[in-house]
């Protein structure tokens, strides 16, 4: 049974690259199926306002044209103030290509996202000749970056977070000269970098990854430049992988379309987790589904490249049988909130047998839960955890819900119609 009205939205994580990406073209790019959230909406305003043309071809459909800062329609100003909001990426990714804006840019963001880190891009972002600086004192922002990426060679920690790499890496081929960034080893979330190469390759633009024991070394030849295309936005893993999982825990059939595995290697990779937790799984013809899933188990999972699936079982780990180990996932502090301590602060108040070290979360499942008030802390991550767990556990409460606005506004109608549909009923299916 299909619902004509579900549709899963477009990846934010590409949609973020794509439209960046065409932003440095010297044309139009059709871009479809763009998500409508609160983090890409800061993201296409602040396009808008350095002077970036945006036309919106079919709202409903998420598709729109780029125009260039390249193109003869881009109006861009000597200077401008530009805002991330809550967007971690955005700020990391804004950051390197306001080096090549003309004149000055002035960066800033929310008082969390300021928070998170961003020191190993600003030094190597001056490795390579930009002009970056803290206007007001050392590192208070606003951060003020002039024109200018000369090239050369930079080192950057890879266990911090790889949108530095992925920042880096998008800027670097309008660099003057060559570029070569080293990423120290160990390197989180490395599947979203292979992602961002995929996207550069689609505009015309190359950089070679070699893979090395100790560090990877990225080239990046000079004399680049992105080409306008038309690409379609696949589906969102991420937001995907919540509703597979609400089907898991009440033991529903589901049918998400439109799903390829090769689009997101990491966020993907939560279907292989399932799949050893005991659900029958089938991932053909474009698309996921869950065609069983009683009787789980738990698993012992590292997930450094699945970071923003890491919530999500947590969750489904409740309902498990045994343990369940998630490891080398240190990162998750930097994130909308220190998702490691915070998952672990509010799975208390339910009554559930969690444990955490700096790097991992260990989940006993089939406890007793009992209701509580919980909070999302302003993390949609976390908002969507607690939503997965209230199927099973009527009684919580979940206070700032609203946050998934940032990444899977639908997140709770998709929630309702999943929770609604009787057991005895076809699949459900989403486009």
């Amino acid at each position: 049974m299909s619902n004509p009205g579900m549709n899963i939205p477009g990846s934010k994580y590409i949609a973020n690259r794509v439209l960046l990406m065409s932003a440095l073209t010297g044309g139009r790019s059709g871009i479809g199926r763009v998500p409508d959230n609160s983090d890409l909406r800061v993201l296409l305003d602040l396009l808008t306002d350095i002077g970036i043309v945006v036309n919106w071809v079919d709202g409903e459909a998420g598709r729109c044209s780029v125009w260039g800062i390249n193109s003869p329609r881009s109006s861009m100003k000597e200077a401008r103030s530009v805002d991330a909001g809550e967007s971690g990426t955005l700020l990391r990714f804004i950051t390197g290509m306001a080096c090549l804006l003309p004149g000055e840019t002035f960066v800033t963001a929310d008082s969390r996202n300021r928070q998170r880190p961003i020191l190993p891009l600003l030094k190597a972002l001056r490795d390579l000749g930009a002009d970056v600086s803290w206007s007001n004192g050392k590192n208070v922002y606003p951060l003020r970056i002039k024109n200018g990426l000369k090239g050369g060679r930079t080192v950057v920690p890879g266990d911090v977070s790889s949108q530095f790499v992925s920042s880096l890496l998008i800027v670097s081929p309008c660099a003057d000269n060559d570029v070569e960034l080293v990423v120290v080893k160990p390197v989180v979330s490395s599947a979203y970098i292979d992602v961002t190469l995929r996207e550069m390759r689609k505009f015309g633009v190359t950089a070679e990854r070699i893979r090395g024991d100790e560090c990877d070394v990225f080239r990046v030849p000079a004399g680049q430049r992105y080409q306008p295309v038309d690409v379609e936005i696949p589906g969102d893993w991420s937001s995907a992988n919540t509703l597979l999982a609400a089907s898991v825990i009440l033991g529903r059939r589901i049918k998400i379309n439109r799903m390829r595995v090769e689009s997101n290697p990491g966020e993907s990779e939560f279907v292989t987790i399932l799949q050893r937790m005991g659900c029958s799984m089938n991932t053909a013809d474009d698309s996921v589904s869950v065609l069983k899933s009683d009787r789980l188990k738990g698993v012992e999972v590292d997930m450094k490249d699945s970071p923003d699936s890491v919530l999500t079982l947590i969750a489904v780990a409740l309902f498990a049988r045994g343990t369940t180990v998630v490891n080398n996932i240190s990162h998750l502090i930097h994130k909308e909130s220190d998702r490691i301590q915070k998952v672990e602060t509010e799975l208390n108040k339910i009554g559930a047998h969690i444990e955490t070290t700096k790097d991992s979360i260990t989940v006993t499942g089939m406890k007793q839960l009992h209701a509580a008030a919980t909070h999302s802390h302003n993390d949609h991550r976390l908002a969507m955890c607690l939503g997965l767990i209230k199927l099973r556990n009527r009684g919580m409460t979940i206070a700032d819900s609203v946050c998934v606005r940032k990444s899977f506004p639908e997140f709770w109608n998709f929630i309702e119609a999943i929770d609604s549909y009787e057991e005895g009923e076809k699949c459900l299916e989403i486009q």
